[in-house]
């Protein structure tokens, strides 16, 4: 067999393999879960490369990474409003005319409001940490879009497996289901192309997470959730507080700025070094489930602390007290005058 004819055979081999919408001179035609579905692929095409780490993925491609996935999600959610009811995917409902629907001229809601309305109307039980996830990766896709962004890759990849997670599991309980079985056939191919990209995208961040695991593991009593990344690397330290996975530096307002919906973290005075940076209510690798509260300037950590009734300082309660020391001192001192 000549050169030429390995090619030409090479040639016909890849052009079988190819999707009815790759190859050449197919008609367009994107119905709401296909066009979700392409967008995915093209986020596991950018990201799912490299031997073993995502060193080898370009800011480029996490570019349109970030922009095809956010498209893939305003497809499919909205795509699941509609089902609901075809106004809701209006910003106004009571303004929707159905005309608008077809032609696409619509003015459909933001991303914030279709989370809101899966939950609030449909029923669904999307928690606060993906709705979180949703709400970050539409922030960043308007950076890149309007303005610009810098950030850390690392933060912004994982933050993108978050919404592909949850995306891919989203179309398994949500949309999938519904299909009739000669539309569920045609999409299996992709789907399995998904799931294999995803699985291999999520063990870049296990891996890379096990080989931080000796570094982190003496300071698992002041390691958190990195508000940025949403790993468990953000070590506080004395005025350096730096998370080894994304390695972005976190001080108390940006963590209390980040942190996930429905949390009521405060901060105050620290009893140790009297700076204003004792972060309360944070939950720690050596105890995930037992809030304590955390200093970002010193690192010192110490159980939930009590507000003084009378004084309004903070104290750590030895019993049920709802006075710190020194005002009952001072309360027990005017009794005896």
């Amino acid at each position: 067999m000549t050169a030429q004819d390995w090619a030409a055979n090479d040639r016909e081999e890849f052009y079988a393999r190819l999707r009815p919408v790759e190859q050449r001179g197919s008609e367009v035609n994107f119905p709401p879960i296909a066009n979700g579905l392409d967008y995915l692929l093209s986020v596991i095409a950018s990201l799912a490369i490299g031997e073993e780490e995502w060193e080898w993925i370009s800011a480029r491609d996490l570019k349109y990474a970030v922009l095809h996935l956010q498209a893939a999600a305003e497809v499919l959610l909205k795509y699941r409003l509609q089902q609901e009811h075809w106004t809701l995917v209006f910003a106004d409902p009571g303004k929707a005319r159905k005309e608008e629907v077809a032609d696409g001229s619509l003015t459909s809601c933001t991303p914030a409001q279709t989370v809101d309305r899966l939950r609030r109307i449909v029923g669904l039980p999307i928690g606060d940490k993906d709705a979180t996830a949703l709400t970050r990766l539409a922030k960043t896709r308007n950076a890149l879009q309007h303005y610009g962004l810098t950030d850390s890759a690392r933060a912004v990849e994982a933050r993108t497996v978050e919404v592909l997670d949850f995306l891919v599991r989203f179309l398994d309980e949500q949309l999938l289901p519904a299909l009739p079985d000669e539309d569920r056939q045609q999409v299996t191919q992709d789907m399995r192309t998904i799931r294999s990209g995803l699985s291999r995208i999520k063990g870049f961040v296990t891996r890379r997470m096990r080989r931080l695991r000796a570094e982190l593991e003496p300071h698992r009593n002041r390691t958190v959730v990195c508000p940025h990344c949403d790993q468990w690397a953000l070590v506080v330290a004395d005025g350096n507080s730096t998370c080894r996975f994304c390695t972005v530096q976190t001080d108390a307002v940006d963590y209390l700025l980040h942190r996930e919906t429905g949390s009521n973290a405060s901060y105050r005075r620290c009893l140790s070094c009297d700076t204003h940076t004792l972060v309360c209510g944070v939950l720690t690798a050596a105890a995930p489930d037992v809030p304590v509260d955390l200093c970002f300037s010193c690192g010192k950590t110490f159980p939930e602390l009590e507000t003084c009734l009378r004084c309004n300082r903070c104290f750590q309660p030895h019993d049920f007290e709802t006075v710190c020391a020194a005002c009952l001192t001072g309360q027990a001192a005017t009794e005896d005058q």
